[in-house]
């Protein structure tokens, strides 16, 4: 007969919705490497952006799903739920630090481009569809959270990865921000950062209660450690 509890505390992690500490530790050092503010995820950040605003002025879907997919914004946004589940200040500050660093720099990208190009922002599909949406929509980031956060830790599951990449939409609206800028339409740049808020608070929250499900709470020592060694390079 099925069982929750058996699933969730299973000793073998790999079939059950559990993470061994190995798991944890690698998970959390994964998140802090890869969202330190070092030029390689500035780089990305940077790359992404162009890629994704290109692909907005063109509504070309190709180009934007795939600066999405080359965007690092998930590991600063993991690394607020991650510092939420060990309720750790420090952790959440620098978190919280280098997701506002992270946004800016895609926000003066888009920015730049936007005053170098030549568009109208209803020429913009997206803008459109960003309309339509309604806090309905915010189960969506939830879910790609979870999704997101639990196939970090099974890396037998990483294949679907590009999918959560796809789905959490974080830098289609945030670019979309620094466009309208550019042209000083703060009613779109409202609407964009309202999307942009609900995805992020959305997949905060899923993956929080997935890091409380498999554990996380056990890997303040390990996050703590990460961050010292992070300091210290």
């Amino acid at each position: 007969m099925f069982n929750v509890k058996t699933l969730i505390f299973s000793n073998n992690h790999s079939n059950s919705l559990g993470a061994s500490k190995n798991e944890r530790d690698e998970l959390c050092k994964t998140i802090i490497d890869s969202s330190s503010l070092k030029a390689g995820f500035y780089l990305l950040i940077v790359l992404s952006t162009f890629i994704v605003t290109i692909g907005l002025l063109k509504n070309n879907i190709i180009l934007t799903i795939g600066g999405m997919l080359v965007a690092p914004l998930l590991s600063p946004i993991l690394s607020i739920s991650l510092s939420l589940t060990i309720f750790n200040l420090k952790v959440f500050f620098r978190s919280i630090r280098i997701f506002i660093v992270s946004a800016l720099v895609s926000l003066i990208v888009s920015y730049t481009l936007g005053l170098i190009a030549n568009f109208s922002l209803t020429q913009i599909n997206l803008i459109e569809i960003m309309k339509a949406v309604d806090y309905t929509a915010f189960f969506i980031p939830i879910a790609a959270g979870a999704a997101g956060s639990f196939t970090w830790v099974k890396k037998d599951l990483n294949s679907s990865l590009p999918g959560v990449a796809i789905t959490v939409a974080l830098l289609p609206p945030l670019t979309v921000m620094g466009l309208a800028l550019s042209v000083q339409n703060f009613i779109v740049f409202q609407e964009a950062l309202h999307v942009y808020f609900l995805n992020v608070l959305g997949i905060i929250i899923g993956s929080w209660i997935i890091f409380m499900v498999m554990g996380f709470y056990k890997s303040t020592k390990k996050i703590v450690e990460e961050i010292k060694l992070e300091e210290k390079n």
